[in-house]
């Protein structure tokens, strides 16, 4: 299987890009990020997709009417956004990585899948989750930018999604100066230090996704001890949403009803 996506990858990659679109439309993958974020997006909301990769999530965020800023750093991922999006004038393509100081950095990649990450000990293997065990051999030197750069040049978001391989401590310490909802993949060992930092900067409700599924595993808000201790325990893949401290009472998943 890592051969074919490797093959169509370096050989044929419109096509690779074109089936792996259709295979997410068939199985319904955008439906389900529409239906996740429905209570926390709005039309007309501000969005900040880090590591946009194919545009997934943009994709998701636009059809809730969100304007969309779509980070990416692997050339020709930001290649395919542009392509991808460039009828869109309300999603904004930005190729470059994402940390806690500007600059440059080394991202190191794999054909497979497109994935990519700032994180040395997870290119050599140190790390588990999606992508570890794939082969981590190619490196390409990026621009760094924090998310307060880029808050300043864009906007406040209402939402920041992050999906960046391993790097997820990095980018959540770049951000300062505001404090937007936060959706992030679970990478361990990292997790718990995303958490922590949030914690830090007043974030009080976490919620968790398990795989790709269109809702909450719990309705009920979990508090940063909590929501640490239940992914350390935890196997499999994993979201995590910290919401905004100051999220008001429409802008927060709606507690499960009796019976439901």
């Amino acid at each position: 299987m890592l051969a074919a996506h490797r093959l169509l990858l370096t050989r044929m990659p419109t096509l690779y890009f074109h089936l792996r679109n259709l295979g997410r439309k068939v199985t319904g993958t955008r439906r389900r990020q529409r239906r996740l974020f429905a209570e926390l997006v709005r039309r007309g909301d501000l969005v900040l997709d880090v590591g946009a990769n194919i545009g997934e999530f943009t994709g998701a965020f636009r059809d809730l009417g969100a304007r969309v800023v779509a980070v990416e750093p692997q050339p020709r991922l930001t290649a395919h956004l542009r392509t991808r999006f460039r009828t869109d004038p309300l999603v904004t393509v930005v190729a470059t990585a994402v940390s806690d100081r500007e600059g440059e950095a080394t991202l190191y990649t794999t054909s497979a899948d497109a994935l990519a990450t700032l994180e040395a000990t997870r290119a050599n293997g140190g790390a588990t989750g999606a992508g570890a065990e794939l082969e981590w051999k190619d490196t390409i030197t990026v621009p760094l930018r924090t998310l307060d750069a880029i808050v300043a040049e864009h906007g406040v978001p209402a939402l920041v999604k992050i999906d960046v391989e391993g790097h997820e401590p990095g980018v959540v310490k770049g951000l300062t100066a505001a404090r937007p909802s936060v959706f992030f993949e679970v990478n361990q060992p990292g997790a718990a230090t995303v958490i922590d930092t949030l914690a830090g900067r007043g974030y009080t409700d976490f919620y968790v996704r398990e795989g790709e599924q269109p809702d909450w595993v719990s309705r009920e808000p979990m508090t940063a001890a909590r929501v640490a201790e239940y992914l350390a325990g935890s196997t499999g893949d994993h979201d995590c949403l910290a919401l905004a401290p100051d999220a008001t009472a429409d802008r927060r998943p709606a507690p499960a009803r009796a019976g439901s």
